[in-house]
Order: C-alpha cells, then sequence, then structure tokens
C-alpha cells in the first residue's frame, strides 16, 4: 500500500552501533533481559501498569493467586485454597512459613495491610485505580493463616481480581510510593540504577522452587533491531518486542500477548465530541494494508479492546471498513452543521509501545490526511505519554487521539471495562450513564447474564459510544538466546517468568 513507509534492513549505522562482536555466552548465573522502557514504579502496588509488572510480579513480589496462561483460571501462589462464605465474603487459606526479603512473616496481617495501602486513594496506586476500582474491599485477619475479605458489592470473581494485589512487606511506607520494595519472591531488589538496568538477586529464603539462575539484569532499548541484535552477540539473552521485518530467525518466538492495539479517542473536545467524525475517523484507516507490513502478518482485526478468549467477548461486531470516500462525506456532513472539522488534531503516540508504534502512526497520519482530517503526529517517551494516558488532564486541552494497548490475560471483561470506558475510570474520555450501568451491573452478574450484559457493553463502545479507533489483537516476538530454555506464552508482556529460565 502506498501509505505505509517501507521499513529498512539494518543499516550500517547500527551494525556500527552495535559492533562486530562475535556471540558471547553470559556467566551461568547471570541473565541479562532487554525490554522496551524503563519501568515507572517499583511499588508493589503499581503492577497493574504492564511496564512494572514485568519486573515486579512473580519475581520480586507474588499475589494471593495466579492466573494460568492455558485457560485464565485461578491457581493458588500466597494462598492455598479460598471458598466464599456468603454473597459479600471470601475466605482465604495462606501459605505457611514464607518471608518478606526484609524477614519479615507473611501472614493474614500483612495482607491487609496490602489490601488497605492498595485502596488508599492518597497514594493513587495503579491496582486501587484500575482492578479495585469501584468496589471497596475490607479485610479482616482471622488468624495468622486465615484471611477473609468482604465487598461492599456483590463480587462474584474476587479470587481472579487478587491476582493483581500484589503483596508487599509490612514495612512498606504507607505515606508515599517506595523504591525499594521487598516482596516474597524468588527474587529481590538488588538496584535499580535509573535509566539503566533494574538488577535483581536470587532470595535465598524463597518459598518454592529456586531459580536455576541467581542474578538477573533488565535493561531497556527503545529500538527493535537494537534489542535483537544484543541477543546475536551475547550482551543479553532474552529480547521482547522484536520488530516483524527483525524477528525472521529461528530464535525469534511469536505468540499472542493478549494486547489489543487502539487508538483512544478524546470524546469530550470538538470536533472529536461529534459521533460522525470519530466514524469518519475509522473508516479512514486500512487495516488491511497495516497487516503483514507494520504489523505483525498474524495480528487479526480488532473490533472491541479484548481478545476472544476474553469472557464478554461480543462475536457479533464487525470490524470497521476502509472506507475513505464515507469518511470524507461524514466531516463534510459534520462540517455543514458547524462542526470545527479542520481543527488541528493532535495523535499522541508512545516510543516503543510495540514495534513500529512510529511507522504505524505515520501512516495512519496519512490516511487520516486523505480522509480530510488536519492531524499532527506527536511521539512522546513514556513519562509525559502517561500524562496522556491517565486523568486529571487539562480542561482546555486540544482534541486528541492517544496510541495505547489494552491487556486482558485475566480472562474476564471487569479487568478492561471499568477504568476505561465508565465517567470516573481513570482513562476514561467519555462520561455516559447508560455506558457506566452497563458495566457496572455486568460486573456484580455471573454466568449468562453477566457474559450477555459484558457483550452489550462492547456493542455499546463500537457502535453507539465509537470512542475509539480499535486496531488488532497483537502478536508478538521475543527473541532468545540458543542456549537458553525460555517458553513465551501469552502472558509474557506483562510478566518476565525468570524463575522458569535456565541455561542449556
Amino acid at each position: 500500500m502506498n501509505k505505509i513507509r517501507k521499513i529498512n534492513a539494518l543499516s550500517v549505522g547500527m551494525a556500527l552501533l552495535v559492533g562486530v562482536a562475535l556471540p558471547a555466552y553470559a556467566a551461568p548465573d547471570k541473565l541479562t533481559v532487554v525490554v522496551t522502557d524503563e519501568p515507572k514504579s517499583l511499588d508493589p502496588c503499581d503492577t497493574d501498569l504492564s511496564g512494572n509488572s514485568r519486573v515486579m510480579h512473580n519475581n520480586i513480589t507474588e499475589a494471593l493467586v495466579n492466573l494460568s496462561p492455558k485457560d485464565g483460571s485461578v491457581v493458588p501462589s500466597l494462598a492455598t485454597s479460598w471458598r466464599q462464605v456468603d454473597s459479600l465474603t471470601w475466605e482465604f487459606k495462606l501459605r505457611e512459613g514464607v518471608t518478606f526479603h526484609d524477614g519479615k512473616a507473611f501472614d493474614a496481617q500483612a495482607v491487609v495491610a496490602a489490601l488497605k495501602r492498595g485502596q488508599d486513594p492518597s497514594l493513587a496506586c495503579e491496582v486501587g485505580l484500575a482492578t479495585l476500582k469501584g468496589i471497596k474491599l475490607t479485610a479482616e485477619a482471622v488468624n495468622p493463616t486465615t484471611l477473609r475479605i468482604k465487598t461492599d458489592v456483590v463480587e462474584p470473581i474476587l479470587p481472579n481480581k487478587m491476582s493483581a494485589l500484589d503483596i508487599g512487606s509490612p514495612a512498606t511506607p504507607n505515606d508515599g510510593k517506595t523504591r525499594s520494595p521487598a516482596g516474597t519472591g524468588p527474587y529481590k531488589l538488588a538496584a535499580w540504577t535509573p535509566g539503566q538496568s533494574v538488577t535483581l538477586t536470587a532470595y535465598d529464603g524463597y518459598w518454592g522452587d529456586k531459580p536455576a539462575i541467581k542474578n538477573a539484569t533488565i535493561i531497556w532499548r527503545a529500538e527493535s533491531a537494537v534489542r535483537a541484535a544484543m541477543v546475536d552477540t551475547g550482551e543479553a539473552q532474552i529480547a521482547y518486542e522484536i520488530a516483524p521485518q527483525d524477528g525472521t530467525t529461528g530464535q525469534d518466538h511469536a505468540f499472542p500477548n493478549a494486547e489489543t492495539s487502539l487508538l483512544r479517542i478524546d470524546a469530550q473536545v470538538p470536533p472529536l465530541n461529534d459521533k460522525r467524525v470519530r466514524e469518519a475517523l475509522n473508516l479512514a484507516i486500512d487495516r488491511d494494508g497495516l497487516v503483514g507490513t507494520v504489523f505483525h502478518k498474524d495480528a487479526q482485526k480488532a473490533m472491541q479492546v479484548v481478545p476472544p478468549s476474553v469472557f464478554g467477548f461480543n462475536p457479533d461486531i464487525p470490524v470497521w471498513t476502509y472506507d475513505p470516500k464515507k469518511a470524507k462525506a461524514l466531516l463534510a456532513a459534520a462540517k455543514a452543521d458547524g462542526v470545527p472539522v479542520d481543527k488541528e488534531i493532535v495523535i499522541y503516540g508512545r516510543i516503543g509501545i510495540y514495534p513500529n508504534s512510529s511507522e504505524s502512526l505515520e501512516a495512519i497520519q496519512a490516511m487520516l490526511a486523505d480522509a480530510g482530517f488536519n492531524a499532527r503526529l506527536e511521539m512522546l517517551e513514556t513519562s509525559p505519554w502517561l500524562k496522556r494516558l491517565l486523568k486529571p488532564w487539562e480542561k482546555e486541552r486540544k482534541p486528541s487521539i492517544l496510541q495505547t494497548q489494552i491487556d486482558n490475560t485475566e480472562g474476564d471483561a471487569v479487568f478492561t471495562l471499568p477504568n476505561r470506558f465508565t465517567s470516573d475510570g481513570n482513562q476514561s474520555t467519555i462520561a455516559d450513564a447508560k455506558l457506566d450501568k452497563l458495566i457496572a451491573d455486568a460486573s456484580k452478574s455471573t454466568g449468562d447474564e453477566r457474559k450477555k450484559m459484558f457483550q452489550e457493553a462492547f456493542r455499546y463502545i463500537a457502535v453507539d459510544a465509537v470512542n475509539i479507533a480499535p486496531l488488532f489483537h497483537m502478536v508478538t516476538i521475543a527473541r532468545v538466546a540458543k542456549n537458553v530454555n525460555y517458553a513465551v506464552d501469552v502472558q509474557a508482556g506483562n510478566e518476565i517468568k525468570l524463575r522458569t529460565v535456565s541455561y542449556r
């Protein structure tokens, strides 16, 4: 397609950057993993953001339960069993003999403290703003190994939600975020050198199977070609988010990563507050032309922000067609009614959010221009991008669309919808009472009723609200050194399972 810039092979300059070093093997007790960007927080209550989670979750900190990557079922971690006592009460039996990295004992009181901290509005914890949003949880330590959690509304999948609450030491400060987390995981934090690396070392007192590799370093590089080359030269053993044009060797493993890429439309600012303009924006994007060029050839066109594996996915919503003629007609009709369709719209992108993230927006910007939009592209580093993603925003802000991804490895729509599509959601650009009620009612329902209402919510977002331009259910690539045993799975975007890595 002539709108999409060809992506060049690795340049001479890149060859000079990585040098001509021959492949080298790391020391048997050391591992280096290279990711796209630096975590923004290493506080246990901030693992709802994937950039933080991949370093923290099940490496430094752990939750009461985990979710199986195979089917999303709830499996034991720091809790060994759980049961529903009544409609508003759940009881968890906790693992004995577990200690935090600072020597303090893991017990029910530690979970009480972590849950209270995670919901503290003054801390603005990501788990409180996302997974635990809209529900008040009160925990009680019945005894050191028995925990009861009461909810203010019916919460039929509370155990699933507990997979997002990483438990930090009771010594974690309550008056601010920590940069020195102490968890119960197989690794403890050795150092966080801002702008350079996070270094972990195996925790000798870990309750479970000990990791095969004692020392792990996580570093970040923005360019896919650089990350891939680092594995070839032995500077790293695992590299994530390799671009399709770079992932062409036998060491590159492609897998669905539970992420859905999209453009979030700020539907509260003219001209994007007019539904015709938002529909035109979707019709102007040639998704077929993007697959196999900028995006992986196996990426699936999306109409909603969860993949088909998620409970509540609606299979009856058709994907947007590419129809620039209709897009122009909608803009013309809106302009005739006084909508300022010529006003500049800023496309905010995030550098390295996924491979070819800049190239994808350059192509989309050209498509929007062809349809009659006045769009300007602005690529941001992660910190300024997060300020565009999360509330509070400036009241007098420019009309904009934001490049983002939404992942759902938990298997239920409740982990996606409330924070992003309700009026008080921390990432929501829409205020719609009907949608709020749909999501709230679905969240407290069970079985077929829950599924039906979530499906209706997704249909409403796609057909009535149109406050997103969904792109693709994503496929990503990881490059793994030849002498390393590491099996990537659907959770790899949120969790680097360091304990499972070994050398051959």
